[in-house]
């Protein structure tokens, strides 16, 4: 048997695997002329034929009959057996442990079980997977789905975690958030080239295929630039994250009632809501984690619930000692080096300006002036975390475009100014 443990997160099914492999498949399904197509080659048919994509199979996982007739599928279960069993074809007499929302009723928990089942696989525990993200301090955890958030509630009794319960607030969801951001991108399209790139099926999929590499840009700035490809030429469109954080400022009021008596550090976001970060500025400070965390609960969890092999129940609990990451920081260090040396300071005009402390930035004819930790006049200020620079205040209408990864030899822009990333080593 191959020890595995199954993750529903809501927006794709991963599998990680004992021997450290991992897969995972976006929750989308097409029905196509010859067959289903499931996971990030059927979300690339998604807005080119919605007629026959689906990306609800799982949220709402049910054998209620389609009103029309599908040859290859009759029913929700079905699609979801599909992308499952394909999922699961990538290892051998597959034993699991499997991870589901909280959203997910009993119902539909005996329904998924059958489906494993049938694949054929064995599974040796179901869990609740807000426990595989949650730490000993945390009282919330955010999953953002396709179509709605899922927000499990936790309380620390004596040596345990546990879910008290799980609440959905409907119509915030990753596809919700991208359509309207696709809408804000037409009309600033249609003002400045009466343009549409929603037109028609292939250019809203050129659109949605751009939206995630385009949203990303916005970690480190808060402007973007996006390639809107047009029959007749391509040109670029400028984004403002803070316009678009604006449009949705309603959109977002259900889900800061259900959070409001939370502190930040109580609140965890899973390592696919960073879009929930991105664009609430009510969550702006809280932390999203990381799948290198969640995997080594999973596996350490799935070698238990194998070795005690009691019979199957849903568990909404975990010893405190169980969910507990020793090895956090350490894995942190490993994976900064892994990926390069970090940066140290910033270099402009001949001087280097140290990135252990908080650097303000004020523009003052035409001249860049910059300053350590005095930054409450500041035009922008900067500062470095987890090997990434972050704005933490700009001035509306200042130019600022920032690297990927705080690396040496990255530069950065800001205004009419470059400043070179350095390290600087035993000065």
């Amino acid at each position: 048997m191959t020890l595995a443990t199954v993750v529903f997160n809501g927006q794709s099914l991963q599998m990680f695997v004992e021997d450290e492999r991992k897969y995972e498949s976006p929750t989308y399904v097409h029905i196509s002329e010859v067959g289903l197509i499931s996971g990030e080659e059927a979300r690339r048919l998604t807005w080119l034929e919605p007629q026959n994509s689906y990306t609800r199979h799982w949220d709402q996982l049910d054998e209620k009959t389609f009103d029309e007739p599908r040859r290859y599928a009759r029913h929700h279960a079905d699609l979801s057996f599909f992308q499952l069993a394909e999922l699961l074809s990538n290892i051998d007499s597959p034993e699991l442990l499997v991870a589901i929302p909280g959203s997910f009723n009993n119902d539909r928990l005996k329904l998924l079980l059958g489906l494993i089942e049938a694949v054929p696989a064995k599974i040796c525990g179901v869990i609740e997977n807000a426990l595989l993200y949650a730490e000993d301090y945390h009282r919330a955890v955010i999953q953002l789905h396709g179509h709605q958030t899922v927000i499990s509630h936790l309380k620390r009794t004596g040596q345990y975690l546990q879910i008290l319960k799980s609440e959905v607030v409907s119509d915030i969801g990753a596809l919700q958030l991208l359509k309207n951001c696709a809408r804000y991108i037409s009309e600033r399209s249609v003002l400045a080239t009466r343009y549409d790139p929603m037109h028609s099926a292939i250019t809203q999929q050129n659109l949605f295929n751009e939206l995630p590499s385009t949203l990303e840009k916005f970690k480190t700035s808060s402007e973007a630039m996006i390639d809107i490809k047009s029959p007749d030429s391509n040109f670029s469109l400028h984004l403002n994250l803070k316009h678009i954080q604006q449009m949705l400022d309603l959109k977002f009021e259900a889900l800061k009632v259900v959070l409001k008596d939370y502190e930040t550090e109580e609140l965890c976001l899973t390592p696919q809501s960073g879009l929930l970060k991105l664009l609430c500025p009510a969550l702006r400070e809280v932390k999203v984690l990381e799948d290198s965390l969640i995997e080594r609960k999973c596996m350490r969890l799935a070698i238990q619930a194998q070795r005690e092999e009691k019979p199957l129940k849903r568990l909404n609990q975990v010893l405190l000692s169980q969910i507990i990451d020793q090895s956090k920081h350490v894995g942190s260090i490993q994976k900064n080096k892994s990926r390069g040396r970090i940066a140290t300071h910033l270099l402009y005009d001949k001087c280097a300006w140290p990135l252990s402390c908080a650097l303000g930035f004020t523009i003052s004819r035409d001249q860049l002036l910059i300053a350590k930790n005095q930054v409450t006049n500041a035009d922008l200020v900067l500062s470095l975390e987890d090997g990434n620079l972050l704005i933490t205040h700009k001035k509306e209408g200042l130019y600022a475009l920032l690297p990927n990864r705080a690396l040496p030899g990255e530069s950065l822009h800001i205004d009419k100014h470059q400043l070179i990333l350095i390290e600087v080593v035993d000065a």
